[in-house]
């Protein structure tokens, strides 16, 4: 097992360990907040957990924590805010905030790798949906992230030489990978809520080639992430 899968796993253990401490605590008596059991809770909690695992370079982090957040104010603080009527135009502004953030992130990267050459792949989608093909010859992965919306990337035009590292986020929405047969993909990815869909064809079946890896990496937080090959 690598560092990175016992991590993950390290977390998920500590924050089922303390929701089952919490619960035997209430079991026993103790008077304990409602909200601490409550599925804005929950949210943040994930969003805690996505945040630790990436050191908080994962979209999806800050925007469970806000959406949990937002909506606890009335239960924590007794403050009569109708959280409804301002969840949306908060959501937008937060998803904004995110983007731009993202892509200065993004172009630092860029800027130190391949000095912004089209062998990175950087896409975004946001409330809408993103289809593209995938042509370089010396693909070098990238970063896809997708909230509210979906994205079908297709690199059976593209090739690789080595180890290539492809980091997915998807929220609220989907995306589709179609890889050509002769790449080895080794799919890392953290799903909460959602689901990693590897419908490639069997290893019988198709002979993968050692120089050409990609890893697939991220989270998928209530969405889902295909993984295909013809």
């Amino acid at each position: 097992m690598t560092a990175q899968k016992r991590n993950k796993s390290i977390y998920t253990g500590v924050v089922i360990l303390l929701i089952g401490v919490v619960w035997l605590l209430r079991r026993a008596g103790l008077e304990l907040p409602y909200w601490l059991f409550s599925w804005e809770m929950l949210l943040i909690a994930i969003g805690a957990v996505i945040g630790i695992d990436t050191k908080f370079k994962n979209p999806t982090s800050y925007i469970l924590m806000i959406i949990g957040g937002v909506f606890l104010i009335d239960d924590v603080f007794g403050i009569p805010f109708r959280v409804m009527d301002y969840f949306w135009p908060l959501l937008v502004i937060t998803v904004g905030l995110i983007i731009i953030f993202q892509s200065r992130i993004r172009a630092k990267r860029i800027n130190i790798n391949a000095g912004g050459s089209g062998d990175k792949l950087d896409s975004v989608s946001v409330f809408n949906g993103v289809k593209r093909n995938i042509t370089s010859k010396s693909f070098q992965g990238g970063e896809v992230v997708t909230i509210f919306g979906g994205t079908e990337l297709n690199l059976m035009q593209a090739d690789i030489s080595g180890h290539s590292h492809l980091e997915v986020t998807v929220l609220f929405g989907g995306a589709k990978l179609i890889i050509p047969r002769n790449w080895e993909v080794r799919p890392e990815v953290t799903t909460i809520f959602g689901g990693v869909d590897d419908k490639r064809l069997s290893a019988v079946e198709i002979v993968t080639e050692d120089d050409k890896i990609l890893t697939i990496t991220g989270t998928v937080v209530f969405g889902g992430l295909d993984i295909v090959n013809y």
